[in-house]
């Protein structure tokens, strides 16, 4: 199992598949590695993939105290040193959209391009209000009943309608590879993160946001207002989807962070055939 020591009693797991340029992919809030095996495979046909779990999930061990943005951060860091990578792809789902934005921010020069999935600004009252159950469903009824409570807030009706009878399944899956202390103190993290849109205009890198037109989580106009303050950023909206844009449009979504990542100019060739409709995985 490749371990990382990347500060006292934090060790970060790691995993790395394919050759070729590479891409980072970060995980959402709950999510461990395990959640991009598909997407991962995929892509390490032609990339070099790393995918790593952050302090708080899966994996990764959590010391006593604070989760900071900063810490988080320089973690990533030091995992590109640790693999020799001066530059790589930076593509963060949810949780690690918003810790991929902030390390984007913070080390400009060692991002090629920036892929943001499912982006929560955070100015939304509704966003706020969700997240904030979520913390008290954690607190009052443990991790399996917060992972109930999130499941109609992250995936889509038509989602939920084909996949009803493996919702189990996906609580099971959240239990096994994460802690509760984990899940609370990522959570508690991402209201620690620094203005957004601030951390959005020190972006250089061409960026892609992909979003939801349903998503009550990362509304289109809050990653609209990301859009307007990065120099080179595009935006593409999905119809009838969820939160879980990678899961729940899997072939669609790696076309479209495909394209992206091996396009030298960028335009609306970009659209993946398709877009407004359903899609599945071949």
């Amino acid at each position: 199992m490749p371990i990382l020591s990347v500060a006292p009693d934090v060790d970060l797991y790691y995993e790395v598949h394919g050759q070729g340029p590479a891409v980072i992919l970060f995980n959402g809030l709950s999510q461990t590695t395990m959640n991009w095996l598909t997407q991962s495979k995929r892509l390490a046909r032609r990339y070099t993939v790393v995918c790593f779990d952050a302090r708080g999930q899966g994996n990764t061990s959590i010391k006593p105290g604070p989760l900071l943005p900063d810490a988080l951060v320089a973690d990533v860091a030091a995992l590109m040193d640790a693999l020799r990578l001066p530059r790589a792809h930076i593509c963060g789902f949810s949780f690690g959209a918003r810790l991929a934005l902030a390390f984007a921010a913070q080390h400009p020069h060692r991002v090629d391009r920036l892929i943001l999935t499912s982006l929560a600004v955070g100015d939304d009252p509704v966003q706020r209000l969700i997240v904030r159950s979520w913390v008290e469903v954690l607190d009052r009824g443990g991790l399996e009943a917060m992972t109930w409570c999130a499941l109609p807030h992250i995936f889509g009706r038509a989602f939920i309608e084909r996949y009803e009878r493996q919702m189990p399944h996906f609580v099971r899956a959240t239990l096994q590879r994460n802690r509760p202390e984990g899940i609370r103190a990522v959570l508690e993290a991402l209201a620690r993160f620094g203005d957004l849109l601030e951390d959005a205009r020190r972006v250089t890198a061409p960026t892609l946001l992909l979003a939801s037109a349903d998503d009550p989580l990362a509304p289109p106009e809050s990653c609209r207002a990301v859009q307007r303050v990065i120099t080179d950023a595009r935006l593409e909206i999905f119809q009838g989807s969820g939160h879980t844009l990678p899961i729940e449009r899997p072939q669609e979504w790696r076309e479209l962070v495909e394209a992206f990542m091996d396009m030298s100019e960028w335009g609306d060739a970009l659209r993946a055939p398709g877009l407004a409709s359903g899609g599945s995985d071949p």
